[in-house]
């Protein structure tokens, strides 16, 4: 039977083994063709990483890190192998979510607030109020979900016209200015 080594496939024997019996002692020697795996990188939504194709046993270069919006990258699992395994080999990116600090300054009014809250998650804007004031709008206009950055979104206020009215009771004189 034709013998087997890991990482290597057999490709025959040197010399090659005789059909009958030879007079004399004979030593056939193995021979080997190194094999080659792949290491491929699933990144679970991150940039792309090239996948390694080389020989078994030769050393391996880890990739450079991927990223992703609004996460951190933690590592690969399994980690990437210092050799090439005798075999192709799957490795998964893992990523942990970012938090960012979104403030939402009532300008002048109450009702703001500032918070650390995960990236993609809903954002709602609080309800603010000011005397004397309307609410017109907040500047820049906040997305429906946390960015991947630190944000402060100010109220915008339109200021209130009031009217002053005076009633005479019932007097015919007199002026208003």
């Amino acid at each position: 039977a034709n013998p087997t080594r890991t990482g290597y496939t057999f490709t025959g024997w040197s010399p090659a083994v005789p059909a009958t019996m030879p007079a004399y002692n004979t030593t056939c020697v193995a021979q080997w063709s190194i094999n080659s795996y792949y290491v491929y990188f699933d990144e679970q939504g991150g940039s792309a990483v090239a996948d390694i194709y080389q020989q078994y046993g030769s050393a391996i270069t880890p990739p450079a890190n991927p990223t992703k919006t609004g996460y951190t990258f933690t590592g690969w699992s399994p980690a990437v192998p210092a050799t090439m395994p005798a075999g192709n080999t799957t490795c998964v990116a893992q990523w942990s979510i970012n938090s960012y600090t979104i403030t939402f300054d009532a300008n002048g009014g109450t009702g703001g607030w500032s918070q650390s809250l995960q990236y993609g998650s809903t954002l709602t804007p609080p309800t603010v109020t000011r005397t004397g004031y309307t609410f017109s709008s907040w500047s820049p206009t906040p997305p429906g979900t946390v960015p991947a950055s630190n944000a402060t979104y100010t109220a915008q206020w339109n200021i209130n016209t009031y009217y002053v009215i005076f009633n005479g009771n019932g007097s015919t004189g007199g002026s208003m200015s």
